[in-house]
């Protein structure tokens, strides 16, 4: 069950956060966790930035790292970068509106997308001690035990990791994309999806049902943390410093003990590449082939750095990279 970067994405609202306690992991880590981490960061190409400019030749090819979900503090970004997103050719999303009521319109037509329609719930499928704990968890998380039985894995545990406390806002799903989305309609510039928006799904379901409910065991040892990261990833993206959250939360499940450490790893592993380096690599042929001498892509901030994250595959492709003001 590939779903663990759908929740590094679920960054939530900030003004929600007063009925809700919380604690940057970053303040809380000793001298030794902090140079550890500090050093596995700096290790990592295009660690820091959410903006940053692709040159080669008459092409630019502006990269935001966006986040999915509302706070106050994007109004500022968004009027900083409505200019830019009025001049450009295109924006490239990782899905339009368009896309997004497709998909919506998919899951009605295929409930098995999101549920288990056939064969036994999670209440048979999991070990009874296993079921009654996971089924206190979702009730005090709003979640009604009877649908958590019948909900695929990765839906159940992106479920849980939105904290009661900030369960409810309209506001909710404002993210950077959709307001950058807004401005591009409102000044006539084009947009494009980077991806089908059944990617993720077909990602998330690619695992046998059966080898999702083993991987379900490793996440639900990190539930009861979910303010505290949630907090720290709203935080990390407006310092610019997503991967070190990142880091943080991988960190954090492959020292989980729900299963044996070198199969945490390789799920762990198999998660990054299905979910952050394959989409990443898909994403370039559709950049390229983006008509126009000024390209906006706007995409989560985790799929900017590292080895295999866009800004480094852009390089490889020729481009001079130089980060821009967020």
């Amino acid at each position: 069950m590939r779903f663990l970067l759908a929740l590094a994405f679920l960054l939530l609202p900030a003004p929600l956060w007063a009925a809700c306690s919380g604690t940057d992991q970053r303040l809380a880590l000793s001298a030794v966790e902090r140079a550890e981490i500090d050093a596995r960061v700096a290790a990592t190409p295009f660690a820091e930035g959410n903006h940053w400019i692709a040159r080669r030749g008459s092409r630019t090819v502006h990269v935001v790292g966006t986040m999915h979900i509302n706070d106050p503090r994007l109004d500022a970004v968004t009027e900083a970068l409505k200019p830019l997103i009025a001049e450009a050719d295109l924006l490239l999303l990782e899905g339009t509106r368009r896309e997004e009521a497709e998909m919506m319109a998919a899951i009605g037509r295929d409930p098995s997308l999101t549920l288990i329609t056939d064969g036994p719930s999670l209440i048979d499928r999991l070990e009874p001690q296993e079921w009654q704990s996971l089924a206190e968890t979702a009730r005090a998380n709003g979640v009604a035990p009877w649908m958590a039985a019948k909900m695929r894995p990765w839906f159940l545990a992106v479920s849980l990791a939105v904290p009661p406390c900030l369960r409810g806002s309209p506001e909710l799903t404002r993210g950077l994309d959709k307001r950058l989305e807004q401005a591009a309609n409102e000044a006539g510039t084009g947009t494009r999806a980077l991806e089908s928006p059944m990617t993720v799904f077909e990602v998330f379901n690619s695992e046998p049902l059966e080898e999702q409910v083993r991987q379900l065991r490793a996440y639900l040892t990190l539930l009861g943390g979910e303010q505290d990261a949630i907090l720290t990833m709203i935080e990390s993206y407006f310092d610019e410093q997503a991967q070190t959250y990142f880091t943080i939360y991988e960190r954090d499940f492959l020292q989980s003990d729900a299963l044996p450490p070198e199969e945490t790893r390789r799920i762990w592993q198999e998660a990054m590449e299905d979910l952050l380096d394959n989409r990443n690599r898909a994403w370039i042929p559709v950049i390229e082939a983006a008509e126009g001498d000024l390209i906006v892509v706007a995409a989560g901030a985790l799929h900017l750095p590292g080895a295999h994250g866009v800004l480094n595959l852009l390089k490889q492709k020729g481009y001079a990279l130089e980060r821009a003001p967020f």
